[in-house]
């Protein structure tokens, strides 16, 4: 029936439009094939039976276009679709940061109108507090002042110069303690342990070929104000026999290694057993120092007699002799540093020494300092005791003549020989005195054998010229006195005398210790 319509109004059409005119309406058979007329050319003009019709290039084309403009009508929406999400949140994000910058310009305004009304009212209540506000400031300053008044007249003291890390108050006894052959680790550390608890420094004379192996000890030396001194590479006790520039490279090779390990460059050298000669004297230009006390702790190791030596030997700017690597020499500083300390005695180094005692002190001149007493120098003390004696002279003149007047039964001859006794007496007490004062100046010991030691010092520098080690002062000789070597000095004449003129064959005797032989020497009677 299908097929019968759609004919039926193709003949409709074609009767309306003519001949060879296609319909417009497009038909589908029972199949649903698509069909419709063509035209005259195809069917007959009184009209037949449907069949499925060829759809035209034309028509194909239409309908790919119609497909076409469906898809980009679809894309077209889609496309204002994502238009419009992008432009409504570029929308929103500048509306909440235009919200933002509003609250926030308005939330500064109000925190400053805010600051405003909280200032004023700070200063109305401020106003009644006024004097009480003043009055604790005056206070306050008068305290910082008073305080600062005291520290700058404590650091401006000139008394008191402040040195290694403490004050040293240059009118007070000082001694220098020292300690060959270190570093050696827990004995040196204990050491400094307790110098510092005593506010004392000491100078440690170290041998080279040992300050890697104790490297944290040298660096705490220069670290905590302790001195660090040369005493050669490695102990060559033959040293002094030795060329030049063996002699140079010792103790070079020395301050370049404390300088690598401890950054600090040593300034002060000692001898292997204090031994020198000429060739020594010609080589080393830093500064020799001896000692005016020695321990002999590296012969007994006893704790006791280090303590015992020190305690009745020490003087004001005596330098002390020990060895850093003895248990026993650690217990004995120990004990005798709090005892130098009660004392009064003020611990320093040897360079600090130099320096609080204006002492000249030079190297490459071949001498080697033991000790650096006060400063009073022999004229003075000769003054003062002259005038002493004159003061003693007139009182005695004057109870002589008062004496003299009140008995009438003495002569004459009596009274003036007692007069004369009494002048003599006096002077001669004068002159005892002010010899004495004149050796304790120079921190002198009379000892057994002195005048003996005495002559062998003063003819030594005509017999041989490396026997002066130490130099004496020069004699205090008006009065015929002559000038008493300390018990150090006379041990060092020996001891060079004796290692010296021993000859080659003592002198590589076994062990080839020489200051142990010398020390023997020394002891040995006679």
């Amino acid at each position: 029936m299908a097929g019968n319509y759609n004919n039926q109004r193709y003949s409709d059409n074609h009767a309306r439009g003519g001949s060879g005119v296609r319909s417009r309406n497009a038909s589908y058979n029972s199949r649903g094939v698509r069909s419709g007329s063509q035209g005259s050319g195809r069917h007959s003009s009184g009209g037949g039976s449907g069949r499925n019709r060829v759809i035209t290039n034309a028509e194909k084309e239409a309908m790919r276009e119609k497909r076409l403009k469906k898809i980009r009508q679809k894309k077209a929406r889609q496309r204002a679709y994502t238009y419009r999400v992008i432009f409504l949140s570029v929308c929103a994000l500048f509306v909440f940061g235009l919200w933002k910058g509003v609250t926030g310009i308005t939330g500064y305004i109000e925190n400053s109108r805010q600051e405003k009304i909280d200032a004023m009212q700070n200063i109305e209540i401020n106003k009644g507090n006024d004097a009480i506000d003043v009055a604790e400031s005056v206070i306050a300053v008068t305290e910082a002042s008073t305080e600062a008044t005291v520290e700058t007249t404590e650091a401006y003291d000139p008394t008191k110069v402040f040195s290694n890390g403490r004050y040293v108050d240059t009118t007070k006894p000082m001694v220098a303690l020292t300690w060959d052959d270190g570093p050696n680790g827990s004995t040196g550390e204990a050491i400094m342990d307790v110098l510092e608890k005593y506010n004392g420094r000491g100078t440690f004379f170290v041998v080279g070929n040992r300050v890697d192996e104790f490297a944290s000890e040298i660096q705490r030396m220069a670290a905590n104000g302790h001195e660090i001194a040369n005493h050669s590479w490695d102990h060559d006790t033959k040293l002094s026999k030795n060329s030049s520039d063996y002699i140079v490279q010792e103790f070079a090779k020395t301050n370049a290694k404390v300088q690598e390990v401890a950054g600090v460059t040593p300034v002060l050298a000692r001898l292997p057993g204090g031994i020198i000669s000429d060739t020594v004297k010609s080589s080393i230009t830093m500064p020799l120092i001896f000692w005016s006390v020695d321990t002999l702790d590296w012969k007994h190791k006893d704790a006791d007699k280090v303590v015992e030596s020190i305690k009745s030997e020490i003087s004001d700017g005596g330098i002390v002799l020990m060895h850093e690597l003895y248990k026993s020499t650690q217990a004995a500083c120990e004990e005798i540093i709090p005892w130098l300390a009660q004392q009064g005695y003020q611990l320093v180094t040897v360079s600090e020494l130099i320096q609080f005692r204006n002492a000249e002190v030079v190297g490459g001149n071949g001498k080697q300092y033991s000790s650096f007493p006060p400063t009073e120098t022999v004229a003075e003390t000769t003054v003062s005791e002259t005038a002493a004696a004159s003061s003693d002279n007139t009182a005695a003149s004057s109870e002589t003549q008062a004496t003299a007047s009140s008995k009438e039964e003495k002569s004459d001859g009596t009274s003036s020989e007692k007069s004369s006794s009494n002048s003599e007496d006096s002077t001669q007490s004068s002159k005892s005195k002010s010899k004495s004062e004149d050796n304790d100046n120079h921190s002198t010991q009379v000892i057994p054998g002195a005048d003996d030691a005495q002559d062998n010092v003063s003819e030594g520098p005509a017999s041989q010229d490396n026997s002066e080690v130490i130099e004496a002062p020069a004699e205090a000789a008006d009065d015929g006195d002559v000038y008493v070597p300390t018990e150090a000095q006379a041990a060092q004449a020996v001891s060079e005398t004796a290692w010296w003129m021993a000859g080659p064959a003592d002198q590589a005797s076994p062990g080839g210790d020489a200051q142990a032989d010398a020390i023997q020497a020394m002891d040995a009677p006679g």
